[in-house]
């Protein structure tokens, strides 16, 4: 059919069999020639000025459903025009706008989480722009390359990423910028990006530290941890519990559980405390123990699994409740683990131990409400020896506040002060702490008035 000599005027078709035609010669020229022709002819036509009448209405009031809920960014649009450059932070070549068009494109039939909340936080940064690119063009690998797919392969995917890291990485450097929304936002889409592949597939030193950070952060107010325990190389992190324990503590802990079956788990921790004490004290005897060198992660590979595994027990949900008096002896012995491993940080490690306050005070809240009467022997030994070790940790060597419980402890098991401390140190006792005992056993010598 012929076209009409208007059709003619106001249309030129292009006619390509393949997307890359249309950056051939002649394809360019047919559209220069077309858009040149208007521009040619509107300099040659003088028109008249266009007015615009324009009149004012009140703005509408709040939504009283939605102005209490948090919204997004209203300069940005939820459902984003690719061909519409306004809202970008920095100009896209063509390549990038394909990729905006494909990831906005796609939306219904993919479903992406957090699609227009990430986009419209990405178009207010001109760094966090590159890793909304990186995306696209990872998303556009798996679904051209869906077989052969490797996101280490993914080149554009990773020039993206590469531009993003040095434009972050620059802007660092300046005082304010560091602090940006848009640093932190790009900052943020960087980590996302890596975790794509999981928090298992990232590098091993970066998994390692993440981890710790984590644990340190959780303990400091005895949380459960955030993030599981990574599956990395034995050389980076203990994967299993040692069996190191000593045989009063084993006897002790077996028999407990034979009865209660409820402390499996806390063999695995003293396990844990154990080996770590046992590791320090041989530690000692060297000239340049592991702790004072800069490049060894040794103290991570050890705090870290046993601090995990520490927080990830489970706790009493009622301290004052008379029925659960093996529960509160399992958590007493869960906090005097906790508290031992913050003495060996902060008096060995001159590491930073913000968990000590509130493991001390969750211990003491704690203690009153032990039924010691109703202990049998193996209970009466492990309660006596986390009263007494958080005791010798807190107060210098005294009895301190726990004299009263001690004491009820020893009358109960018909031992004097001496061989409480011979039992203390017989289930777990760490050397390398060098605590002074003397102050203990007199406190426990010397008679109360009653």
């Amino acid at each position: 059919m012929k076209h009409s000599p208007s059709q003619q005027d106001d249309l030129v078709f292009v006619n390509i069999s393949r997307p890359d035609e249309i950056k051939s010669a002649s394809t360019q020229r047919t559209i220069r020639r077309r858009v040149m022709r208007d521009i040619g002819k509107s300099r040659r036509t003088q028109r008249r000025p266009q007015t615009l009448a324009l009149s004012l209405r009140p703005s509408p009031g709040p939504d009283p459903v939605t102005s209490g809920s948090p919204s997004m960014d209203t300069s940005i649009p939820t459902s984003l025009d690719p061909c519409n450059t306004t809202f970008y932070p920095t100009q896209l070549d063509e390549r990038g706008l394909q990729l905006m068009h494909f990831m906005t494109s796609d939306r219904d039939y993919v479903f992406r989480p957090f699609r227009s909340v990430w986009f419209s936080m990405a178009l207010t940064d001109p760094s966090a722009i590159f890793v909304a690119l990186a995306n696209a063009a990872m998303f556009f690998d798996q679904r051209t390359r869906e077989r052969e797919f490797r996101y280490e392969t993914s080149a554009e995917c990773l020039a993206y990423y590469g531009q993003c890291v040095q434009q972050v990485r620059g802007r660092l450097q300046d005082v304010n910028e560091s602090l940006s929304e848009g640093v932190i936002t790009a900052i943020l889409g960087l980590i996302c990006h890596d975790l794509r592949g999981g928090y298992h597939g990232l590098n091993a030193n970066v998994t390692l530290f993440a981890f710790w950070l984590d644990v340190v952060g959780s303990v400091a107010e005895d949380n459960r941890p955030r993030m599981p325990k990574p599956m990395v190389d034995a050389e980076y992190l203990w994967t299993d519990s040692p069996n190191v324990l000593t045989h009063l503590a084993r006897s002790l802990l077996d028999e407990i559980s034979m009865r209660r079956g409820t402390f499996s788990d806390v063999v695995i921790a003293f396990n844990y405390v154990t080996s770590i004490a046992t590791t320090v004290h041989e530690s000692q005897c060297s000239p340049d123990p592991f702790w004072r060198q800069e490049d060894n992660i040794t103290m991570i590979n050890m705090f870290g699994p046993a601090t995990h595994f520490l927080l990830s027990m489970s706790r009493p949900t009622d301290i004052a409740s008379s029925a659960q008096g093996v529960i509160l002896l399992r958590e007493a012995t869960r906090l005097a683990l906790l508290i031992l491993l913050a003495a060996l940080k902060r008096d060995v490690f001159l590491f930073t131990s913000s968990e000590w306050p509130h493991l001390q005070h969750k211990f003491a809240t704690l203690v009153p409400f032990l039924p010691i009467p109703e202990y049998d022997a193996p209970c009466l030994k492990l309660c006596l020896w986390a009263i007494a070790t958080v005791s010798l940790l807190s107060n210098a060597g005294y009895p301190g506040p726990y004299t009263a419980e001690i004491r009820a402890v020893m009358d109960r098991l018909g031992i004097d002060s001496i061989d409480t401390l011979k039992t203390v140190k017989s289930i777990l006792w760490v050397d390398a702490l060098h605590i002074q005992t003397e102050p203990f056993i007199t406190g426990l010598s010397v008679p109360t008035c009653t």
